[in-house]
């Protein structure tokens, strides 16, 4: 046997292997593209509060891949002063309309359905949907709900997405239940939001425009959710605002997954949302992540013995360790994209057994499988 072209060819391999994992960091320094959670710089970085909009831009700048679907960065130290830019005066943020100011839109009758297509789904570019925290522009369907807690205030416990002008979906503990005896009453719809720290989003001197804060007319959960199923089952909700929503380029609506699509165990889907980190503390930026499906049988054998019977309408993605829809907000949305660069929603967030949790996937509720409840009851209460 010839050892020596065996050698080379090792080398040869080894080499490669080094050189795809070397790298620069934004400073010019050599580094090696590693793992955001085995670089402690940059994951002290992320996980800072309050999280500065240079901060944001350098992080982004640093993300050099994925390992499986987990974010890979060029692993080195921050500048040593991270400041805004004085160059741009942000303009205050608006004073949003109350909740309960008894007024409201006319009823449209192409709000009595989804969004139809070729207006739905299109996202601003055709990017590679890589790191971890998304562009100021990604998702433009994301919403965030605001509930009215006892002492007056505003806090943002839920998120969802927008599939027409009128309907937010989201989950049916968003809406109903725990949530409102702890939390407070839902009362508005925040669309078009990035950074949740800022008066005005910017990022990479592009700004946004300020986000739609729309007070809700009603919150429809689905009549077979109940706070004591342990599985959550019909865990799945509507929201109608009491305005509709303006398209813009940061606002527009998501298409509903077709109920012939079948997800396949390793598929790619993707969750997005401004839930916790690994610390426990929610994101003030909105982040995303990609997650592959996960054999639906292994999911109900897990759990079974937690007393969790999932059913057929519900679908199970992600787990692997620090992967996990902690990382996204309650009711948010489980997202596909179309081979012709369509997005859909496939599921709504619901459960999990803690958060990214090593063999634990997520649960979620199956959007397909609620296509003729979410039709009907948009047309009931686009009245």
């Amino acid at each position: 046997m010839n050892y020596v072209p065996v050698f080379f060819l090792l080398t040869s391999v080894l080499w490669s292997y080094v050189v795809s994992q070397a790298c620069r960091t934004p400073l010019g320094q050599r580094s090696q593209c590693i793992s955001l959670y085995d670089c402690p710089q940059l994951l002290a970085a992320f996980e800072a509060r309050p999280l500065p909009s240079q901060t944001i831009t350098f992080l982004k700048q640093s993300q050099c891949g994925f390992d499986g679907y987990v974010p890979k960065v060029c692993c080195g130290p921050l500048p040593s002063v991270q400041q805004d830019s004085p160059t741009t005066q942000r303009p205050q943020r608006p004073t949003w309309p109350s909740a309960d100011d008894g007024q409201a839109d006319d009823v449209s009758n192409e709000d009595s359905s989804p969004a139809p297509q070729g207006q739905c789904g299109i996202d601003n570019a055709d990017r590679i949907y890589g790191g971890q925290i998304t562009d100021l522009d990604e998702f433009p369907w994301m919403a965030l709900l605001g509930y009215r807690t006892r002492a007056g205030g505003l806090t943002y416990q839920c998120g969802g997405v927008l599939i027409n002008h009128r309907y937010v979906l989201t989950a049916a503990h968003c809406v109903t239940g725990q949530i409102e005896r702890d939390v407070g009453r839902l009362a508005t719809v925040r669309l078009g939001e990035y950074d949740t720290q800022q008066d005005v989003d910017c990022l990479d001197g592009a700004c946004a425009d300020p986000p739609q804060e729309i007070p809700v007319q009603g919150g429809y959960p689905h009549s077979g959710f109940s706070d004591r199923n342990k599985n959550r089952r019909d865990d799945i909700a509507l929201v109608r605002m009491s305005k509709r929503a303006k398209y813009t380029y940061y606002v527009k609506p998501i298409c509903m997954v077709s109920r012939n699509i079948h997800l396949n165990v390793g598929n790619s889907v993707y969750v997005a949302g401004w839930g916790k980190t690994l610390n426990g503390r929610n994101s003030p930026v909105k982040l995303k992540l990609g997650l592959p499906i996960f054999s639906k049988d292994e999911c109900v054998s897990k759990y079974r013995p937690l007393g969790a019977e999932l059913t057929d309408k519900q679908i199970c993605a992600g787990g692997a360790f620090a992967q996990d829809t902690c990382r996204g907000d309650s009711g948010g949305p489980l997202m596909r994209r179309r081979p012709e660069g369509v997005w859909e929603v496939v599921g709504v967030v619901s459960f999990g057994n803690g958060c990214g949790r090593d063999g634990w996937p997520g649960v979620y509720s199956s959007v397909a499988a609620y296509e003729d409840w979410i039709r009907t009851t948009m047309a009931s209460t686009n009245v």
